[in-house]
């Protein structure tokens, strides 16, 4: 192993907004973390040569750029630039995604590490202070101004398991390198816009690994900032295709064409719960939300992820500066 963790700081420039003032201060308070043992990589999606430039004039040789060239959705230039800085580094002993609009504070690298280090967790994920919708999708709370009730609800025992079906959006996610040595990718990438946080418990469950929301870091976001599923907008699928966001695939004709049959049912795989889609057999699962049976790993890693004649990485146009 490289490093203990690779920060991944995602950017956008599809939306046309300029926000490398924004990018650097981020940056900054990532890179003022108190912890050892760590790598950055600014994994850039079409930005203008104005925010690259400014990037690498506060920040080369600091830390490490993927500018890519093509229009992907995030999961997708998200594994594009963990597997090209292993290409260059060698492997760290987890991942961490990190949503443009997020500012670190002190102690999260730390904080989350010491989380992912005890090997119960496959996924370790920060609070955003605000965009807490996401408390719906956990079962609590529905409207933004109920986030202390929904917080006292949900961490009344300390840091916050994520059950099976359950689901929320993920700003800040620190992923342990297990998964991507089994799945060979860390996320997902059949999406182009919505749901992949509906396969996280699953992903996770299928290692017999488990999902954590932490009570104790909650950080500053500014919400859909480079702009939200840019170039792959949801509601222009729904009006132009007359299809559903959950069946919003990128590369392949349908999501549910994927994950809606036997093989997934029988597995106990669960999808967009939150709307009935694809309910899980709670009979394939342990108390600890560990999955008993050994095909649901092998279904997520055959289904979820795009094969090399569908999507091959390795010729993406980018260029990396290390």
């Amino acid at each position: 192993m490289s490093k203990k963790i690779l920060v991944v700081y995602n950017t956008c420039g599809i939306s046309g907004k300029e926000n490398s003032q924004y990018y650097i201060e981020s940056l900054k308070s990532i890179l003022s973390q108190d912890f050892d043992s760590f790598d950055v990589v600014v994994s850039s999606c079409l930005n203008s040569q104005i925010t690259k430039n400014n990037l690498l004039a506060a920040f080369r040789n600091i830390v490490k750029f993927n500018f890519i060239n093509e229009k992907h959705p995030v999961n997708v230039t998200f594994n594009h630039s963990i597997e090209k800085t292993i290409e260059k580094n060698g492997e760290y002993e987890s991942y961490m995604y990190v949503d443009s609009g997020t500012t670190f504070v002190p102690g999260l690298l730390s904080g989350l590490y010491e989380r992912m280090k005890t090997k119960k967790y496959g996924m370790v994920t920060a609070q955003p202070e605000n965009d807490t919708e996401y408390f719906a999708g956990l079962g609590v709370g529905r409207y933004r101004g109920d986030d202390a009730y929904a917080r006292s609800i949900l961490f009344k025992d300390g840091d916050y398991v994520i059950p099976l079906g359950k689901g929320m959006g993920t700003h800040t996610n620190m992923i342990s390198n297990d998964l991507r040595e089994f799945y060979g990718k860390i996320y997902p990438d059949i999406f182009a816009g919505h749901c992949t946080e509906s396969t996280f418990s699953f992903i996770n469950a299928a290692l017999k690994k488990q999902w954590l929301l932490v009570k104790d870091f909650i950080l500053p976001h500014n919400i859909s900032m480079d702009g939200q599923s840019s170039g792959f907008n949801p509601a222009e699928w729904i009006y132009n295709k007359n299809r559903p966001t959950f069946d919003h695939p990128y590369k392949i004709n349908s999501i549910l064409e994927r994950v809606l049959t036997s093989r997934a049912v029988k597995a106990g795989f669960g999808y967009e719960e939150c709307r009935n889609i694809l309910m899980h057999d709670p009979s394939q699962f342990d108390e600890n939300y560990h999955c008993i049976n050994d095909d649901l790993k092998y279904f997520i890693k055959d289904n979820l992820f795009l094969k090399k004649e569908e999507l091959d990485y390795d010729n993406i146009e980018h260029e990396y500066i290390n």
